[in-house]
């Protein structure tokens, strides 16, 4: 899309969710160390990976209107159920039904997952056809020195391009 910022056709359900099952893979390993060390939210991280993917464009504020939208949600359905699949290897089952006990509750966590792209959607304000570093945006709302995660930066901007 040019850089002349236009408006954007809107972002379906879909896209974004085949968009996250093709990208997760290869950035899993940076969105886990930033959702357990920043406080990340996975989903926030593949839409702005998204948009710039697609090079269009949020403002710093309403990065910080998206991810306080979701923070609700997330801390009453999606945390709680994670942390639960966490802690299923301590339960007192024997070791087949702990792993069916954990597949049965991480197949809940990416329905709640898949909700939560969808509830980011639907509060997602219209886009804007513009190349802009979100990542960087939504790193800065979480209070981290982008700097410090210039290398993970890069590696996830190189497995865009790869995916692109």
């Amino acid at each position: 899309m040019p850089n002349n910022g236009n408006m954007a056709q809107p972002i379906t359900a879909e896209q974004l969710w085949q968009f996250s099952l093709a990208f997760y893979p290869k950035v899993k390993s940076v969105c886990l160390h930033w959702q357990d060390a920043l406080g990340a939210n996975v989903n926030l991280l593949l839409l702005l990976c998204f948009l710039e993917q697609q090079q269009l464009c949020l403002s710093a504020q309403q990065i910080q209107q998206l991810s306080a939208a979701l923070e609700n949600f997330s801390a009453q359905f999606t945390r709680p159920l994670r942390q639960l699949r966490r802690s299923a290897s301590q339960s007192p089952l024997p070791p087949l039904q702990q792993q069916q006990l954990k597949q049965s509750l991480l197949s809940a966590e990416l329905e709640l997952e898949r909700l939560e792209q969808q509830l980011l959607l639907a509060q997602c304000p219209a886009l804007t056809a513009d190349a802009q570093p979100l990542l960087e945006s939504y790193l800065a709302l979480l209070a981290h020195d982008t700097t410090a995660c210039a290398g993970a930066l890069l590696d996830l901007r190189q497995s865009l391009l790869q995916s692109g």
